[in-house]
């Protein structure tokens, strides 16, 4: 992790660890990482939306597959 990101952990230190994680995954760079940081929905639970390269709030968790509803 870079200083940066390390900067962005200690900012954001509000946000589950995991998620902070997954998203750091996500990322491309480190600008990114800040959008999607900035954009965690209040309401839980969330998914990851690959289309939408963000964090989305569901309804049905279990219906939930990598953010995408299952038919």
């Amino acid at each position: 992790m870079n200083e940066v990101q390390e900067a962005m952990k200690e900012r954001y230190a509000h946000i589950h660890p995991l998620i902070f994680q997954r998203s750091l995954e996500r990322s491309k760079n480190d600008s990114e990482l800040f959008d999607i940081l900035e954009t965690i929905p209040d309401e839980f639970p969330i998914v990851w939306d690959d289309e939408k390269r963000s964090w989305v709030t569901t309804e049905d968790l279990i219906q939930s597959e990598f953010g995408k509803k299952v038919e």
